[in-house]
């Protein structure tokens, strides 16, 4: 199963980044096809990043985020999953937040994490993380050939 990281939801608003925002729209209309899970971390982070980054209204914001659950399963992290991302952060693998959506995605049974965030092609447990982004623009080749399976 795949799942996606905050950058992804984050660039279907940025319109800076229209290369990008199209990859994404593509992104996400796969996923919600497909009826993945999200984590709930996720739409913590995506209304944030719109407050925040984008100075979106607090109500919108907040409907972006009434948006995702209802367009998606969702999960959420556990105890091992805090205790496995501390592990990784007091290796200094990752930062916490990241390992935290890893550990919880693989508790969920996640394979793929789409994300830009992180390391492409690393792993942590079962989770393989891809960046769906090309380089010259559009969507990876390796996330196309995930996306349509």
């Amino acid at each position: 199963m795949i799942t996606a990281d905050s950058n992804v939801f984050v660039y279907l608003y940025d319109d800076q980044e229209p290369e990008k925002r199209a990859t994404a729209e593509l992104v996400v209309r796969a996923l919600a096809e497909r009826r993945t899970m999200l984590a709930l971390q996720v739409v913590g982070e995506v209304q944030n990043v719109l407050r925040r980054k984008f100075k979106a209204p607090n109500w919108k914001a907040a409907q972006v985020g009434y948006n995702l659950l209802q367009t998606f399963e969702t999960f959420a992290y556990s105890r091992d999953a805090v205790d496995r991302a501390l592990g990784q952060l007091s290796a200094g693998h990752r930062s916490y937040w990241d390992a935290l959506l890893l550990a919880s995605a693989d508790e969920a049974g996640c394979t793929v994490l789409l994300t830009e965030d992180m390391g492409d092609g690393e792993r942590l447990g079962n989770v393989e993380i891809v960046n769906p982004f090309a380089k010259g623009g559009g969507l990876s080749a390796r996330a196309g050939e995930l996306l349509e399976a």
